[in-house]
């Protein structure tokens, strides 16, 4: 089985980047490859807002998805105010984890209802900075349709915390020989080298590219195998981090 991989798109909202988000778009349309689109609903974090404010945003996004693009739920105002441990440990701020069950439930139906104001609808969640607790699974379960998570590290989809999981492993494309592989773009922030190298990927590897909707999602369980590639993984995170 050769690897199959899914680009991810972190912090659309109405004051992104849109040179390089209409340069991105062009890009993958070229080749035919549809991402997912992380989406924040009601943006409060100033290093989001680039550009002046788009009125056709909204309608951007719904054009997205009507080209079969999946539009993720980002958080609701991407703005961190915790510190507390999250159940994917890769940074030690939060808009969500260690809040309580009832802010988190009031942050996901805001969301939503935001989403549902556009004719938005999402199965997704994309948590900002990669940062959740069990309360935010809760949220999500009760307060939306949301039943898949983009993050957290494996081979291939997994089921946990009553969830479906499709791993989000990378934020660069490289060449894998199995499994199913996410890198995580920040289109704001892309450089010309940045495109290039997307783009050199792209033209060989365009037909390993896959959506959600040919994902086959069962309630399989971690193997002891990536459980240690997992810890490894967090290893090697920290040792980087450290340098």
């Amino acid at each position: 089985m050769f690897a199959k991989y899914i680009i991810r798109l972190d912090d659309a909202c109405p004051t992104m980047n849109l040179v390089n988000w209409n340069r991105l778009e062009t890009l993958l349309d070229k080749y035919n490859i549809c991402p997912i689109v992380a989406v924040v609903p009601n943006n409060k974090d100033k290093e989001l807002m680039i550009d002046k404010q788009d009125d056709n945003f909204w309608k951007k996004v719904k054009s997205w998805q009507d080209k079969s693009w999946e539009i993720a739920l980002h958080g609701y105002e991407h703005k961190y105010s915790t510190q507390a441990p999250s159940l994917v440990p890769i940074n030690n701020y939060s808009e969500f984890s260690g809040l309580s069950l009832k802010v988190q439930k009031e942050k996901i139906r805001k969301g939503i209802e935001i989403f549902k104001e556009h004719n938005i609808s999402t199965r997704l969640w994309v948590a900002p900075a990669h940062s959740f607790d069990k309360n935010t699974i809760e949220a999500l379960k009760t307060q939306s349709d949301i039943h898949i998570i983009s993050d957290g590290i494996a081979f291939t989809p997994y089921w946990d915390y009553e969830m479906y999981w499709v791993p989000q492993q990378l934020w660069k494309f490289r060449k894998m020989f199995f499994g199913t592989w996410t890198a995580c773009f920040h289109p704001d922030t892309m450089k010309e080298n940045d495109f290039l190298r997307l783009e050199a990927f792209f033209a060989t590897n365009s037909a390993k590219f896959i959506t959600l909707e040919s994902l086959t999602l069962t309630k399989r369980k971690k193997s002891i195998i990536e459980k240690l590639f997992e810890i490894f993984y967090w290893k090697m995170l920290e040792r980087k981090r450290t340098k």
